[in-house]
């Protein structure tokens, strides 16, 4: 289902090159042809930054409606409640020069330690609920597993809204899609960071990131080797940012709708070398998406194989907005087959 979102960001311009020609044909990782036909007709530039997605009937800065129940002829149920994300028009790629994580030790094995600490929560109706970093005062949203107990350790997805879009939305429509709810496996958390409404900057945001992960690990029980970073738009390139740079933490990396070399720039192959493991990549890009060029993600794509990661690639006909499917029906799936070294 396609959410419109009703607010949109103000747009920046990012010059970055137009790459390849454009094409619907869904892809995998099996190095398949996409069948170059002509080039992008919008003319935007490939690091436009896209984002706002659905929420729950909200506006950026407005309040929350509950998500209807099942359909009523008995077909999946719509999360009418969610706007999705419009083109968030913003973060600037961040050519910030390369990084490797090997100074960060690989888990050791097993699922890791448990919780430290008991942390008090107040669900509401939809089992969503809103927790602050013990050290920086940094907020973010969480979801459990129905089944979620202290002792078994869970996956995690870890996951950056568009711009113009807030943590708590972006939590409903993608970390923990209505749709999946009643059979959710892992535990869904949308990073606020003071970035409601906004897009995010890369560099300065990263340390708010991996402090909600650090954080989220004290209260519920995690498995370390299973946490996966998620993004769209804007928020996928903070994802891009995070999840490449301290590759030794993340399993994997969900990307829908943004592109790796508005993120990195000149620095991608670089940074991909630096990466401290090859982890799991899965990318939902859409063929008339005006803020990131059809042509510039399929050469992410490739730029990624050529560097050794394992990619599952999807590109659909349709334009930038944020799409609750695309979670349920292709990205969240993957992590079922995903965990670090």
């Amino acid at each position: 289902m396609t959410w419109v979102g009703a607010a949109r960001a103000g747009a920046l311009l990012l010059a970055l090159t137009a790459l390849g020609a454009c094409g619907d044909a869904a892809t995998d990782a099996t190095g398949a042809t996409d069948p170059a036909t002509d080039t992008p007709s919008d003319g935007t530039p490939p690091g436009l930054i896209p984002g706002l997605p659905p929420g729950s009937g909200t506006t950026p800065g407005g309040g929350t409606t509950v998500p209807p129940g099942p359909a009523a002829d008995g077909g999946a149920a719509v999360d009418a409640s969610v706007d999705p994300p419009a083109p968030d028009a913003g973060t600037p790629a961040v050519d910030s020069g390369t990084r490797t994580d090997a100074s960060t030790p690989p888990p050791v094995g097993g699922p890791g330690p448990r919780p430290t600490r008991n942390c008090a929560y107040s669900k509401d109706a939809d089992g969503f609920f809103r927790m602050v970093t013990q050290t920086g005062g940094v907020e973010y949203w969480v979801r459990l597993p129905p089944t979620y107990v202290a002792t078994t350790a869970y996956p995690l997805v870890l996951g950056t809204h568009g711009c113009g879009d807030n943590a708590k939305n972006f939590a409903t429509w993608a970390m923990a899609p209505y749709a999946i709810r009643a059979t959710q496996g892992h535990i869904a958390v949308s990073v606020g960071a003071g970035r409601d409404g906004q897009c995010w900057n890369t560099a300065a945001d990263e340390p708010k990131v991996l402090a909600v992960l650090d954080d989220v690990r004290t209260c519920f029980y995690v498995h370390q080797k299973k946490v996966t970073m998620a993004g769209y738009s804007s928020g996928g390139l903070m994802a891009y940012f995070t999840a490449m740079r301290n590759a030794r933490r993340f399993a994997g990396l969900l990307i829908e709708n943004s592109s790796l070399q508005s993120t990195f720039g000149s620095n991608s192959d670089a940074t991909l070398a630096a990466a401290g493991w090859k982890l799991n990549v899965a990318i939902t890009a859409r063929t008339s998406d005006n803020q990131f060029a059809i042509a510039t993600i399929r050469a992410d794509r490739t730029k990624l194989q050529n560097a050794g990661f394992p990619v599952q690639f999807r590109e659909l006909a349709g334009g930038h907005d944020g799409n609750s499917d695309d979670w349920t029906g292709f990205l969240l799936p993957k992590i079922t087959g995903y965990t670090a070294p």
